[in-house]
């Protein structure tokens, strides 16, 4: 959609403002979606009118995360604390990059209070909504711009992972959610969670993860993690083997389960190699996960102590855990990242991939609390998601759309490559889109573009 779309605006064959007028229609229709907190209607037209159309994605309007930046706008990340501002001075490198690459910004999406849970809801905006069923979450913490792409409310959304943000809510949403290796989209802003966070792609396609992806890879000034120019290779690729692991937790949501296994299956009918192996990590490594991102995002908000008791439940139980991580705790924590990294680079070795459910827990309530049960296993809070150990380790991981639970919200299929071997992972995203396609938009909606 995003190639034919912007080919269209650079032939003259469709106008950007027709594009961004489309948009805002749409996302006035979806208020009860509550996932788009804000919007600059005129800003937009008036780039719209006198838009050069060149660019990769040249005439598409895009919205922005609530945790990127964007030079003279406020960014809340859904916390009281900037609901007013100040408005930032510089933008985060892909807001920059899609809007070089001719996308035209038109909002901003709604994220969970500095994006600390996999439910987005937060005191400034509310509780964003699910379109596939309105009483479910979209996930979390980019939860905004999923359920944006999953309404067709837009062609583009910014979605950023720092324990599986992208890929929850694609899940959640029946998207693809592309987390790359851990340096394939440079940071010229620190994030809170300076050793996992990282940009990611979102779309209703490979082909559109792809596009949008090709633009906003690369290295940024000051960020030791980037890697340099040209390191990830975008271009599917099959891998040799498929590593199939039932869970990484403690137990599976049945329908889920029954979904991943037909999954599994039709992969193996189409010829590729699917062998079953025990999981290369643990809860461990979420607690190891744990540890460092509480510590790091308490220390990027002592200079508000004052203020902690204002900001969400959730946020104040990760900061109060936080504050008591010891050096001891933190380094230690770090050396179990090697560990574990270890293990799936044992693995998966330079050819195979890993292949979970993205959650596996059924779907939650869109104010939350996330699922702490799943199976026969209950009151566990890190039983719902697949998603933290690739943000540890730093391997690359797709999630695509295998069905749905009981709910009728879509689940997701997590694939997990080699270190920037981000390729085979979007080779097996590619094969599954071909052999189970699945539905581009929510009920109800209709696949954006212009009537």
């Amino acid at each position: 959609m995003l190639r034919e779309l912007a080919s269209a605006v650079t032939q003259g064959r469709i106008n950007p403002v027709d594009l961004v007028n489309e948009a805002i229609t749409r996302i006035s229709a979806a208020g009860e979606l509550n996932a788009v907190v804000a919007l600059y209607a005129e800003e937009a037209l008036a780039t719209a009118r006198n838009h050069p159309r060149t660019g990769p994605l040249a005439g598409l309007p895009f919205l922005v995360k609530d945790m990127a930046r964007v030079k003279g706008r406020v960014t809340t990340a859904g916390s009281t604390l900037y609901a007013d501002g100040p408005a930032d001075e510089v933008s985060d490198i892909v807001v920059e990059r899609l809007e070089a690459a001719g996308a035209i910004i038109l909002g901003r999406t709604n994220s969970p209070e500095f994006g600390a849970t996999a439910t987005t809801v937060n005191k400034v905006f509310g509780a964003t909504r699910n379109p596939w069923n309105t009483q479910r979450s979209s996930g979390g913490s980019s939860g905004g711009s999923a359920a944006a792409l999953a309404a067709a409310l837009v062609p583009l959304a910014t979605t950023s992972d720092g324990g599986g943000s992208v890929r929850g809510p694609a899940a959640a949403c029946g998207l693809v959610g592309y987390k790359p290796s851990m340096g394939a989209i440079g940071r010229n802003v620190l994030p809170r969670w300076i050793h996992f966070s990282t940009q990611g792609t979102s779309g209703t396609s490979v082909a559109d993860v792809i596009t949008e992806a090709s633009v906003t890879h690369g290295p940024a000034r000051g960020d030791f993690l980037s890697l340099p120019k040209g390191s990830i290779d975008l271009a599917p690729r099959m891998p040799r083997r498929v590593i199939a692991c039932r869970t990484y937790r403690a137990d599976v949501d049945t329908e889920i389960e029954e979904a991943y296994e037909r999954t599994l299956d039709l992969l193996a009918a189409d010829g590729v190699t699917v062998v079953r192996a025990d999981p290369p990590t643990s809860n461990a490594a979420v607690w190891s996960w744990f540890v460092i991102s509480t510590a790091e995002l308490t220390q990027s908000l002592l200079h508000v102590r004052d203020r902690w008791p204002e900001m969400s439940d959730y946020v104040q139980s990760q900061l109060a855990f936080g504050e008591k991580v010891t050096a001891e705790q933190y380094v230690e924590a770090q050396r179990a990242r090697h560990e574990f990294g270890a293990r799936f680079d044992d693995l998966l070795g330079d050819d195979g991939v890993v292949v979970v459910p993205t959650a596996n827990a059924r779907s939650w309530p869109a104010e939350g609390p996330m699922a702490s049960s799943a199976g026969k296993v209950e009151h566990d809070t890190m039983i719902a998601l697949n998603t933290t150990d690739a943000n540890l380790t730093g391997h690359p991981a797709v999630s695509v759309p295998m069905g749905f639970d009981n709910h009728g919200v879509p689940v997701g299929f997590q694939v997990t490559a080699p270190r920037f071997g981000d390729c085979l992972a979007l080779g097996i995203a590619e094969r599954l889109e071909r052999i189970q396609p699945w539905q581009r938009v929510a009920h109800g909606y209709s696949e954006f573009g212009l009537s």
